[in-house]
């Protein structure tokens, strides 16, 4: 009988120890709850018809006025320009300065040095411009504009002079070759402009300018800045 009260003694202090052992281990750790990456925002690429473009052009220029007599003059010069316009849609500028090397009367040919001493005009072309990408290096750019044109020609002795300020609106178009070529950071372009421009009103004639019709054709070097 002793014997079974000391068995049972011993088995309920196995019991006690073995309660006091398992709560005395630490409790295995949860593990931490998961934490979702964002992802990486997808890169954007830089547009590539933004930026400055500044351009210099040497370019046929060709001025016709019709007056209200039916006469038509016409001038053919040699054009000096600088070009200008920003971003893909934007303003632009045109500033040529021309110097005439033919002159015409109803069909009648002169050399502008045989009838006048000397002389030149300039030409300006201002509006909005619109950018369009034609693979990665080609980019064409057009828009309309206001336009003037003014020149003065001094007539030899005897002779009158011609001269003039004629406003209207016009467009113009670019052919732009972008090499990608960017030492310190500015790019290069070569390409082909065109304007072509119609002015009804001139200051000086408004009683007898009917129509005045000038084309401008010619190439460019230039520079590209952000």
């Amino acid at each position: 009988m002793r014997e079974r009260r000391v068995r049972a003694a011993h088995l309920v202090l196995l019991a006690a120890l073995t309660s006091r052992v398992a709560a005395a281990q630490p409790a295995e750790p949860s593990p931490p709850a998961s934490v979702e990456t964002p992802a990486p925002a997808p890169a954007v690429e830089p547009d590539i018809r933004a930026g400055w473009r500044h351009e210099f052009s040497v370019a046929w220029h060709m001025a016709t006025f019709n007056s209200k007599e039916d006469s038509t003059y016409t001038l053919h010069s040699i054009a000096l320009s600088y070009l200008m316009s920003v971003n893909s849609t934007g303003p632009f500028l045109h500033l040529s300065f021309y110097f005439p090397i033919q002159a015409r009367q109803d069909g009648i040919v002169h050399s502008v040095s045989s009838i006048y001493e000397g002389g030149g005009g300039f030409d300006v072309l201002v509006g909005w411009q619109w950018r369009f990408v034609l693979g990665r290096e080609l980019e064409l750019e057009a828009g309309p504009g206001f336009h003037a044109n003014a020149f003065n020609l001094d007539g030899k002795p005897g002779l009158a002079n011609f001269n003039g300020i004629q406003l209207g609106a016009g467009g113009m178009a670019i052919l732009r070759w972008r090499p990608g070529w960017k030492p310190g950071r500015v790019g290069w372009s070569v390409g082909a402009v065109a304007a072509t421009c119609v002015d009804l009103y001139d200051p000086l004639r408004s009683n007898d300018l009917s129509i005045g019709l000038v084309l401008r054709m010619g190439g460019f070097v230039g520079v590209d800045l952000p």
